[in-house]
């Protein structure tokens, strides 16, 4: 559970980051002729300066505003944040918020000296060579056997396959491209939707949800009449594609 807080805590702060620049882009005064401009205009000469415009505040950005960003990436995460807050009991703990002022800058105890500055780092040209770094591990290649799902990705996957299965509303896609395009429509990103080989002449395909640790994946299997969703487990590591997950029977 510790590790499930810390993923959702880290798309929380992420979420952030991204709605304050977003409530950057509008701040500025607006000209007479309606164009923003972020300085002062120059003044005539004999002429008084005019009164700066109060500047009016920018109201804060909800969460769901990043279901309109551009970056497809970034919605995913908007989306992922939303089905993990209604899987975590209680909900996500904040962080308390310390007032700067309350903050004391850092001081030298009475007695000691204030710290020197650095002196010369520089390497000595006698010194011998480092060590040559470690080459990188191989890359993974082959089946590897599915994980199980704790049970915040089990309540994650099954939101997130009700969500496909409504979506397609009883109507299978016609071929694999159809049941991409729905998929991306989604907002799951095309880099997060791997194609399977078809099964029995159905469309297949398996998103990768993992994030922060977790091990969920869906298999997406789109029949004539219908949609069926899998949520399973696939190791979250960096050398293990979900195409490679070895489903049990």
């Amino acid at each position: 559970m510790g590790t499930m807080r810390t993923r959702n805590r880290f798309a929380k702060i992420v979420l952030a980051a991204a709605l304050a620049g977003m409530a950057l882009t509008a701040c500025g005064t607006a000209d007479p002729s309606g164009r923003t401009t972020a300085g002062a205009s120059a003044v005539e000469p004999g002429a008084k300066p005019k009164p700066k415009p109060t500047p009016t505040p920018v109201r804060s950005l909800p969460s769901d505003a990043l279901a309109e960003h551009p970056d497809p990436e970034m919605r995913f995460l908007a989306l992922s944040s939303r089905v993990l807050d209604g899987c975590v009991p209680g909900g996500l703990p904040q962080p308390p918020s310390v007032p700067p002022e309350d903050v004391p800058p850092p001081q030298n105890l009475p007695g000691q000296p204030m710290p020197e500055e650095p002196g010369d780092l520089s390497v000595p040209s006698g010194a011998p060579e480092p060590p040559p770094a470690p080459e990188p591990a191989p890359t993974r290649s082959g089946p590897v056997e599915e994980v199980p799902l704790t049970a915040v990705d089990k309540c994650a996957g099954d939101a997130h396959a009700a969500r496909v299965r409504t979506a397609f509303d009883g109507a299978g896609p016609a071929d694999y491209p159809a049941l991409k395009k729905k998929l991306t429509s989604l907002d799951y990103p095309p880099s997060r939707i791997h194609r399977m080989p078809d099964h029995g002449g159905a469309p297949r395909a398996r998103i990768d949800l993992r994030f922060m640790g977790g091990n969920l994946a869906l298999e997406v299997t789109g029949t004539p009449d219908q949609v069926l969703v899998e949520p399973f487990g696939a190791p979250e590591t960096e050398d293990v594609r979900v195409t490679d997950a070895k489903r049990k029977p």
